[in-house]
């Protein structure tokens, strides 16, 4: 009979899947409503912050990018239609989403993706006893499943922020092995129950044990509290360890790569490398760009190359694997050059300064650039001439050559007298 049903309303093999998760986790545990979690998570708070992902359509492009919205609590459910919403376990100060706005902490999520019905029974069967702790929901989100170890009241940030990363990092690792498991930070946002998946079937939730406390899960888990010193989250360890785990791009330095991808995505042989790179210079640049955003970006290079038929025999998921090798804190110090000559094939050139002290060669680099500006207002000078000569009005003028008409009136009133 239950698949006559699936057979009548034309279900998925992948909502198939989904049905086959949700029967085999209500058998076992208590199904909870979508209003009920929320309030079990975030209690009476008033607004909470949702990440809108990118959308994008058949071919990668972007139609819609991601944003953080601040909804009422009541009025949450309207977006429960989008299969892109997200919500962080996290509080923030005065709600900017951001890792360095961080306020408190409200549950640990262990995200693992490809979890199958015989995966999930494998695990609640023979494995799910040997958890150092079992969590206190699980989440059927789509494709894989949420193991949610949620606190008993939110635990503030100040003072613990390695502490609680640490202990984030240790609940994630015990569930090596089960799936596909995608290791996030804290502020990672993820699909609540009552928000529709990607498969477009509706998140579920059940609970399957207690909410804990901070001082449970780090005995559970083997972790000693760490004391930070005066106005520090993170004990220092050496001087030397600080400088090598500090990011050291710019925004401008980010955009400028993935441009030149962009004009020359990789081409076999140099592909995998290629998403290496763009990895170690997106951790180079995280004070300015979020991973998630670096994500989007590794989609739309990947489509791109897709539309030149680059992708043959290199699946989406190895650049995904590539570009997380390279995102890491032991490559940040990699040098230009390398990334340049063994991993992007691009020809390196170093700016030299021939002996030059840092100050002689700006002051000579400031002159070359008054000197090029020069050039390019000498040129277009002959041009408004020109349009002069055909008749254009001022205004005309200033449309065609790309200035303001205050602009033209002030450098070129001579040639209008």
């Amino acid at each position: 009979m239950e698949n006559q049903a699936k057979q009548e309303f034309n279900y998925s093999p992948l909502q198939i899947e989904f049905l086959q998760k949700n029967s085999l986790l209500s058998s076992r545990f208590i199904s909870v409503s979508p209003e009920e979690y929320i309030d079990s998570i975030y209690g009476q708070k008033d607004k909470l912050i949702v990440v809108l992902g990118s959308e994008k359509d058949k071919e990668g492009r972007i139609i819609e990018r991601g944003t953080v919205i601040r909804v009422p609590t009541e009025e949450l459910w309207k977006l429960g239609w989008r299969s892109n919403a997200y919500l962080p376990y996290a509080d923030f100060y005065r709600n900017y989403y951001n890792s360095k706005t961080l306020k408190a902490v409200r549950a640990f999520v262990v995200d693992c993706d490809v979890v199958d019905s015989k995966v999930l029974s494998y695990l609640l069967s023979y494995l799910w006893s040997s958890l150092p702790l079992v969590p206190s929901y699980v989440v059927n989100s789509g494709k894989g499943v949420h193991f949610v170890y949620a606190l008993v009241e939110p635990v503030a940030v100040r003072g613990k922020r390695y502490t609680l990363n640490e202990l984030n990092k240790r609940i994630q690792e015990s569930f090596e092995g089960i799936g596909k498991l995608d290791k996030h930070p804290i502020v990672h946002p993820y699909r609540f129950p009552g928000f529709m998946t990607k498969i477009s079937m509706t998140a579920t939730a059940f609970r399957s044990g207690r909410h804990y406390t901070l001082e449970e899960l780090m005995k559970v888990f083997e972790l000693k509290p760490v004391k930070a010193k005066s106005g520090e989250d993170k004990p220092k360890k050496s001087k030397k360890a600080k400088v090598l785990y500090l990011p050291n791009g710019s925004k401008a330095f980010y955009g400028w790569v993935l441009r030149n991808l962009m004009k020359r995505p990789p081409i076999p042989g140099w592909r995998n490398k290629s998403f290496y790179a763009l990895g170690v210079v997106s951790y180079k640049c995280k004070r300015w760009i979020d991973y998630q955003h670096a994500l989007d970006m590794l989609d739309v290079l990947y489509g791109r190359m897709e539309l030149l038929g680059l992708t043959k025999d290199f699946p989406k998921e190895e650049a995904l694997k590539a570009f997380h090798s390279g995102y890491t804190p032991k490559t940040v110090r990699v040098r230009w050059k390398v990334l340049c000559e063994e991993f992007l094939n691009w020809e390196y050139r170093p700016n030299k300064r021939n002996g030059r002290t840092r100050e002689e060669h700006l002051k000579l680099m400031n002159r070359i650039r008054l000197a090029r500006c020069q050039s390019r207002w000498e040129e277009l000078e002959e041009h408004i001439k020109r349009l002069i000569e055909q008749g254009y009005s001022k205004r005309k003028i200033a449309e065609m050559v790309g200035i303001h008409h205050s602009t033209l009136y002030r450098r070129f009133k001579h040639l209008f007298e």
